[in-house]
């Protein structure tokens, strides 16, 4: 199947049924299109993706609809085109008469070019009154903001040159939009730097950060939750920027979209995540409660879907937190919600870290061996449980050659450096473990010790236990 075959096969599959109605109107309008072809096209693919065929070939399509022409492959693939963005369009369109702001801005625009000053003027109004309504004082708010405050001044400039000019609120909103993107680029190059290991210039952040600390930039959320977040990413050990970020972010939510809010919910658990792994019960619990409450709130649902790294995250946190009931009501509860193609796999796999930690061991093996794990996350998780199955039921030769094919395989796969670093150090300690004799109370006190000073190690609470 050649590219464009596939973009319009794409495109079709995705539709729903309002749109189909709403495009089928469009398509037998004159004044959108006069073009038969792509009518019958559409209709073609349309009924092919309903009744579940195989999408069409090039070929196929054009036996069907131009048995006749000459060239008829030729022609169909300048359908296909034409029917792609004639989709593209009416997308836009739709798109546009969701946002009243944005269709008016453009709207101004047309007023201030065809010079039609009292249009423009009733127009400008009827966005001041919209952006003093709009709900979000987040980047796009600023964004829109700024084009309306920029096509205000070329309008003053061109016909009231004599009267104030919006110059100081332009410089005003160009700030806050460039301080608000810029700090959110840093949380993230920040983030993937933790994992990666990968090096990014700063620009002008570093400036910008030195005018903000006692500057009233920090009352506007919109920029304090991204700094904030900022500052406990590169300086881990000052929980204040933590709890600061925590509370804007509680108290704020309103003003951001799900897709704003989504960014900050996963930094700021992925950073309880790493501070769980280092020993901090404290940020276990923050990282479950901000885990229940984007699911409450929809915020880490994908198109009425849990992530599977989010089932598995949130399954591990409660364990740790040893909620035990709430575990398995999950699991059963949230089980429909997971994508079908990992739903198998998703649940046999936190059914077994869930039997391990209630002590049912034969279980949790017999639940790990009924699935081969794909994702490589997931498949490093189920081989350390398994390290740690052998060892509670002390089959020894299983455990020494599980330790071996575990280290062998975690070297020689493409692992992130920050997930590398910890499993190897898991078999590290593991392997110490079992040098010591089960009497040298000495010995283990002392291995004790080693593993409290890891700063990050997720298995650190099981291999505490172990030093008992």
């Amino acid at each position: 199947m050649n590219e464009a075959n596939y973009k319009i096969q794409e495109i079709i599959q995705s539709i729903t049924a309002k749109e189909e109605r709403q495009l089928r109107k469009m398509l037998k309008s004159p004044f959108f299109t006069q073009r038969t072809d792509i009518q019958q096209l559409f209709e073609l693919l349309i009924k092919m993706a309903k009744n579940g065929k195989k999408f069409p070939t090039i070929k196929e399509i054009a036996k069907d609809l131009f048995p006749e022409l000459p060239n008829r492959e030729i022609k169909v693939r300048g359908a296909m085109s034409d029917l792609k963005q004639f989709i593209e369009e009416y997308w836009c369109l739709q798109y546009l008469r969701k946002d009243k702001v944005k269709m008016h801005l453009m709207i101004s625009e047309i007023y201030r070019r065809r010079k039609l000053q009292k249009c423009y003027v009733s127009n400008v109004k009827k966005i001041d009154s919209l952006m003093e309504k709009h709900p979000k004082r987040n980047a796009d708010f600023y964004q829109l903001r700024l084009h309306f405050e920029i096509d205000r001044m070329k309008y003053q400039s061109a016909t009231k040159r004599t009267e104030h000019l919006f110059l100081q609120e332009i410089s005003d909103t160009t700030d806050i939009l460039y301080l608000i993107q810029k700090l959110r680029n840093a949380c993230a190059q920040l983030s993937h730097q933790l994992v990666f290991k990968t090096n990014y210039h700063p620009g002008l952040l570093n400036d910008a950060l030195s005018n903000l600390e006692d500057s009233s930039y920090l009352n506007n959320p919109a920029i304090a939750i991204y700094y904030y977040c900022f500052r406990f990413l590169k300086e881990p050990e000052e929980i204040a920027f933590f709890d600061l970020f925590k509370s804007i972010l509680l108290e704020h939510r309103d003003q951001f979209t799900k897709e704003d809010l989504e960014a900050p919910y996963r930094l700021a658990i992925n950073f309880c995540i790493r501070k769980s792994n280092q020993g901090d019960k404290n940020f276990t619990i923050n990282a479950w409660e901000l885990y229940k409450e984007g699911l409450a709130t929809d915020i880490l649902f994908d198109n009425e879907l849990i992530p599977r790294f989010t089932f598995n995250n949130i399954i591990a946190l409660a364990l740790l937190l040893e909620e035990f009931d709430w575990t398995a009501a999950f699991i059963n509860e949230k089980a429909d919600h997971l994508e079908e193609l990992h739903k198998a796999q998703t649940l046999s796999f936190n059914l077994a870290r869930l039997a391990f930690a209630q002590g049912q061991y034969d279980r949790s093996l017999e639940l790990l061996q009924q699935e081969k794990y794909t994702d490589l996350l997931n498949n490093l998780i189920s081989r350390m449980l398994k390290v740690k199955i052998f060892y509670e039921i002390q089959a020894l030769d299983l455990l020494f050659s599980q330790l071996d094919t575990f280290e062998q395989y975690t070297r020689r796969k493409e692992v992130a450096e920050y997930h590398r670093v910890n499993v190897l150090l898991s078999i590290k300690y593991v392997r110490k473990l079992l040098s010591i004799p089960s009497y040298d109370k000495a010995a283990k006190q002392k291995l004790r010790n080693q593993i409290l000073l890891e700063k990050n190690l997720p298995e650190k609470k099981w291999l505490l236990e172990k030093c008992l």
